[in-house]
């Protein structure tokens, strides 16, 4: 892989997003010209785009191009599914959670040497392009894809519902206010050790009670989105399987996954893991 400097690196990752964000608009209405929904046409905006930078990733030869999609596109359909409605807070709670998990992203990242390890795990098991890519492309960005239009699917239906009950939409804002606020903390007392400015495992704050409190906060606040759409009633309590898809993936791969690699990557975390014994919500440690 050619090496790139981090201004180069920075131009390469931000420069396919703004064109995204300047055709993001010109590509919905193209869409709805033909297909009078505002879900369908986001839909298929979405995809047209994960493609894009499917490409760009593959001409980079670099995976990670992807990355931060889920955190920038959300910013472009959440707020074009609000329009009419006059409810300002959800949106501006999906861009204050995109923002941190953009900031959070870019605090740490080294440039486009940068690749994630799964990626990295996947090209190493099949090293031939033809088999790759297809994979890369179709499990790691078509799925994320869609599963961030289905979490995010519930705010759709609380923006074209009226009457919501007062206290569990309130809950819900507080619910997911929260989420964010404890995955922003996990970030922020994880950064010096995934910076490698201190070296060890994270045991201080939430890492003390649990060993992925940041993937906590994300799926607190996957599931915040849908309690604020049940709070409007049951009609479309089908919208619950964006939420449960997502945990499934923090449940069964994103957390195995992880505890595996840095049972490799670091010989404490095996002392670690039995001190800290839930790998989700934060819960008491066992010191003996």
């Amino acid at each position: 892989m050619p090496q790139y400097s981090y201004s180069q690196s920075l131009k390469i990752m931000l420069i396919p997003y703004i064109i995204i964000g300047i055709l993001w608009f010109p590509l919905t209405f193209l869409i709805e010209t033909y297909y009078d929904s505002i879900l369908i046409s986001q839909f298929l905006v979405i995809q047209i785009t994960t493609a894009f930078l499917f490409l760009i990733g593959f001409y980079y030869n670099n995976t990670s191009i992807y990355d931060i999609y889920w955190k920038i596109a959300p910013m472009f359909f959440v707020p074009y599914w609000s329009k009419g409605s006059g409810n300002m807070i959800l949106p501006v709670l999906v861009y204050f959670y995109c923002i941190k998990q953009n900031y959070t992203y870019f605090r740490f990242w080294p440039g486009l040497q940068y690749e994630d390890y799964r990626n990295v795990a996947v090209k190493q098991q099949y090293p031939n392009p033809m088999i790759f890519w297809p994979i890369i492309y179709l499990g790691f960005e078509v799925v994320p894809s869609i599963m961030i239009f289905l979490g995010h699917l519930p705010l759709y239906y609380a923006f074209i519902s009226q009457n919501p009950c007062t206290f569990a939409y309130n809950f819900s804002i507080i619910f997911t206010i929260s989420a964010i606020a404890i995955e922003l903390i996990a970030d922020y007392q994880l950064f010096p050790y995934r910076s490698k400015l201190l070296k060890g495992d994270c045991d201080v704050g939430l890492w003390r009670y649990s060993r992925h409190p940041n993937y906590f906060g994300e799926c607190m606040y996957w599931w915040g989105q849908y309690l604020c759409q049940l709070s409007f009633g049951f009609e479309n309590a089908w919208t619950i399987i964006g939420a449960a898809c997502i945990q499934a993936l923090f449940s069964f791969y994103s957390i195995p996954d992880m505890e595996t690699h840095l049972l490799k990557k670091r010989e404490t975390y095996a002392t670690y893991k039995k001190k800290v014994v839930s790998s989700f919500i934060p819960w008491f440690r066992m010191e003996k």
